[in-house]
Order: C-alpha cells, then sequence, then structure tokens
C-alpha cells in the first residue's frame, strides 16, 4: 500500500484540474520554493521568533502591515482557525456575551465552549432557491446590540464560504456607536485587498478597508501560499495589543513552521508587488470572461448578485457557485470529477463550489467551461434530467443551554426519529464548510431533523455527531 507522500506525488502527476483551495493551485513553477527540508528550522540565531519577533519576522509582519492598511498584522501558521480564537478571547472576558453570525465556522464555537461565551446569534436571511445563507443585515445587528447591551463584540463570517459578503462598513458603524469591536473572519476573502484600486473592481471592498476592527483572512484559500498559513489584521485601539498577543501565543504552536511563515512571506511580498498586481489585473479580466460565458448556457446556472438577498457590492464572484437545472449538487460534482477531471472545491444537496485563484491559468479557464458547455448540452438534449427536492434551510436555533454549559453534562444515545423536542449533546454539520445545524445545548425541532435528514439523504457524512450516518444523536439526560 502506498503511503501518503507517494500517494501525493503520483497524484500531482496526473492531470487533474484543481478548483479547489489553496490558491496556489499546485503551480510549482511561478510559485517554487526549493528542497524544504533545506530551511526547515527552529528559532536559530537570525530567524528570530514568532511570539517574540524583534528581527526579520518582525519587518515580514511590520512590510505586510503596511501593504494591507492595518495598524498590527501576525502571520498565522495553524490556518484562520487560531487567529478566530484568539481574537474573540482578547475581546470577551470568560463568561462574557458575543453576538455571533449563526453561518460562522466552528472554530468560533470552539471558542464559546474554551471561553464559557454566551452567545447571541445573528441569523442571516436565506437565499432559498439556493439553500444557502445571505448577508447579516445591519439592522439586525443594531436590533440585537439593543437588546443586548452587555455584549462585548460582534462576530461575523464575510465572504461567506458562498462569496456572501455583508455590508461590514455599515456594521462597523453600528458596532462601534454600541461601543464594541467588529470581528470579521474573512478566511475566504484574502484576495479582495488586491482588487484594482483604480478603473472599478468586480470585487467588494475587503473587510480591513471596511471598517473592521480585527480580520482574519486564509492565504492559503485564496491567494498563492501554502495550506495553514493565515493572517490576523489588528485596527483599532478597541482591542488590547498585549492580550492579543498572548492569546495567539496560547493558540498556536510553540514550534511554527519556517517553510510556512516563508510561504506567506512570499505570497503577501508577490501579491504586493508590480508583478502581483498585473496577475490581479489579468485574473479579474479572465474571471469576468468565464462568468459572463454562462449567460450561453440553458441549464447550468450560476449565482450571482441578481439573486434574492444578494446586494450587487455585497458579491464576491471570484467563487463559482453552480447547479446543473434539475441535477443534484453531488451528481454535478461527481460528473465533473470523473468525466472531466475538474476537481471542485465542494457540494451541499444541491450546488457545487468551484474555487478560482490569482494563480488559475487561461487554460484551466477555457477546460471548465467547456466541460460545462458540454453537461448544458447534454442536459438540453436529455431534456434536463430527474428532479431533486430542494435543500433544507438553516433552521433558527432553538438554545436552551450555551455549548459551555451544556458540555459535561450526561447524555444518552437516542434515535434520531425519537430526539424531536429533546436538548442535543453534540455538534451536527457537515464539512466543508462546518457551519452548524445544530449545536449543544440546543432543543431538536422537527425542523433540524428535516436537515440531518437531507444530508443522510443526499451521501454526506455528518459531523459532530458520534454517528456521523445521522441515525441517532446524543441528548442531555
Amino acid at each position: 500500500m502506498a503511503g501518503l507522500y507517494d500517494k501525493l506525488i503520483s497524484y500531482g502527476k496526473t492531470d487533474a484540474c484543481p478548483f479547489h483551495m489553496p490558491g496556489h493551485k499546485r503551480d510549482g513553477e511561478t510559485f517554487c520554493f526549493e528542497n524544504p527540508f533545506s530551511f526547515d528550522i527552529t528559532e536559530i540565531d537570525g530567524f528570530d521568533n514568532l511570539h517574540h519577533p524583534e528581527g526579520i519576522l518582525k519587518e515580514a509582519m511590520e512590510q505586510a502591515a503596511f501593504i494591507y492598511g492595518s495598524e498590527k498584522s501576525y502571520f498565522l501558521v495553524n490556518g484562520s482557525s487560531g487567529g478566530i480564537l484568539a481574537a474573540i478571547s482578547a475581546c470577551v472576558r470568560p463568561g462574557g456575551e458575543i453576538l455571533m453570525a449563526r453561518n460562522c465556522h466552528k472554530s468560533a464555537y470552539h471558542a464559546l465552549f474554551l471561553r464559557g461565551l454566551r452567545p447571541e446569534y445573528l441569523c442571516p436571511p436565506a437565499i432559498s432557491d439556493w439553500g444557502m445563507c445571505g448577508g447579516v443585515s445591519a439592522e439586525d445587528v443594531e436590533k440585537t446590540l439593543s437588546e443586548h447591551p452587555h455584549g462585548e463584540a460582534v462576530f461575523l463570517t464575510s465572504p461567506t464560504y458562498e462569496g456572501i459578503c455583508s455590508d461590514i462598513q455599515k456594521i462597523s458603524r453600528i458596532a462601534h456607536s454600541h461601543g464594541v469591536p467588529l470581528i470579521v473572519d474573512s478566511a475566504h476573502g484574502a484576495h479582495l485587498p488586491f482588487r484594482k484600486k483604480s478603473g472599478g473592481s468586480m470585487f467588494p471592498v475587503p473587510a480591513l478597508e471596511a471598517g473592521a476592527d480585527i480580520v482574519i483572512e486564509s492565504l492559503h484559500k485564496t491567494l498563492p501560499s501554502l495550506t495553514q498559513t493565515a493572517i490576523l489584521h489588528k485596527r483599532s485601539d478597541m482591542i488590547k495589543e498585549q492580550d492579543l498577543e498572548w492569546y495567539l501565543q496560547v493558540y498556536q504552536s510553540s514550534s511554527p513552521s519556517y517553510v510556512l511563515m516563508a510561504s506567506i512571506d512570499s505570497c503577501i511580498s508577490y501579491m504586493g508587488s508590480e508583478d502581483g498586481r498585473k496577475a490581479m489585473t489579468k485574473y479579474e479580466s479572465s474571471l469576468e470572461g468565464l462568468r459572463r460565458a454562462f449567460k450561453e448556457f440553458s441549464h447550468i446556472r450560476l449565482l450571482s448578485e441578481l439573486e434574492s438577498g444578494i446586494g450587487e457590492a455585497y458579491y464576491d464572484p471570484s467563487k463559482l457557485i453552480i447547479r446543473g437545472g434539475s441535477m443534484s449538487g453531488p451528481e454535478l460534482y461527481e460528473l465533473l470529477r470523473r468525466e472531466y477531471r475538474i476537481q471542485p472545491e465542494m457540494c451541499t444537496e444541491t450546488y457545487v463550489i468551484l474555487m478560482t485563484s490569482v494563480a488559475d491559468s487561461e487554460k484551466a479557464f477555457e477546460r471548465l467551461k467547456n466541460a460545462l458547455m458540454e453537461i448544458d448540452k447534454k442536459m438540453a438534449a436529455d431534456g434536463g434530467w430527474p428532479s431533486r427536492k430542494k435543500a433544507a434551510l438553516y433552521p433558527r436555533p432553538q438554545v436552551v443551554l450555551t455549548p459551555a454549559e451544556a458540555e459535561g453534562k450526561r447524555v444518552r444515545t437516542c434515535r434520531k426519529e425519537a430526539s424531536e423536542g429533546l436538548i442535543s449533546g453534540e455538534f451536527a454539520y457537515i464539512y466543508p464548510p462546518g457551519v452548524p445545524v445544530l449545536a449543544p445545548g440546543e432543543r431538536i425541532t422537527g425542523e433540524v431533523l428535516e436537515v440531518i435528514s437531507s444530508y443522510s439523504e443526499n451521501g454526506f457524512k455528518i459531523l459532530g455527531l458520534e454517528d456521523s450516518g445521522g441515525g441517532t444523536i446524543r441528548v442531555l439526560e
């Protein structure tokens, strides 16, 4: 049996076309490293210390802050997750209250556990035709802050996994008027600060520029950087720098990878250079051309800013969210992967996510366009394919206990069919994107069970549940 290394080498030699993260798209010629063993070191003389930077790492992070326009920027070597944990911990006291978008990544829920926080959820409206969440409304933030004056921070995701952005500029003003900071998980928005600055850009304004106090971005998702690389930006005097830096030490490895830190530095330097700006301009032009091509299709449908619930200024078009007429998401996903050797990022019951980046070549875009054109013609010739039921939407949670309060309580295993009305002792979500339909301490409703059943019927493994098939749920006794 081949080991992981051998299997990776073998896969790297195939013609599989990556429309998924990481954003370097396996381009080892443009974004190359020498033999990583030759410079995989520890904190030896001359190479500084990430947690007490005084030399080369301090200079690299200062350069990153200059390029991004932040007060201070911090390299993250365990993805955005560590940055999210550190940001929430620095802004909200143990046992405190936080206003949090329900469609946040699971790392934000881990922060609730670790800090014993009480969440007040901001529930984004549904884009019902697609079975996904829209953007958090500024009006909802205002209302919730007014009703919960003890909230210590607002936390939301923008862009979402599907590219939906909230009005960060308006929300930041509301948060600041209530005296609380705005933390934005912009893990999928690392490319936005490098959009064209003149002549108009197709990309929305990045969260940091729009007024957020802390922004966390995953470089590896949408930029040419190695997996696990991310960055945290601070631009506010509402957060104590000393607290933030302490929690970054708590949640990150004490032996950070110099290979990953070098990738962060190289990525940001490239994107901030003339070569990076030219590449970004070319990328925007190619992406515009590809998106225009979808207008020619009769069955393949592309999510756009024209959908109900998405404003034109608040959608990231780098994400290609597609549906195959009446075809299910898993069917379209497998068709692209098996017949056309195009690897999407992921799928849900109804749609497929294709991630693009500045590293995608014209050849890759052309290959995707031709594949979709061929699928569209086949569907037209076959009169469409069997209809599928619409995806169940995320229900509004019924919180009985916070996740921290539910932790450690006695649980028992219950058949899913008999669990309605009981209190969950575990999470339920599909990953990616890791947005929970159910969290510990929440009442199990018929709507929740409908979503879990929909996941199971479409062949998704349900993470968080001990029974990933979704047949049983652990409930509080």
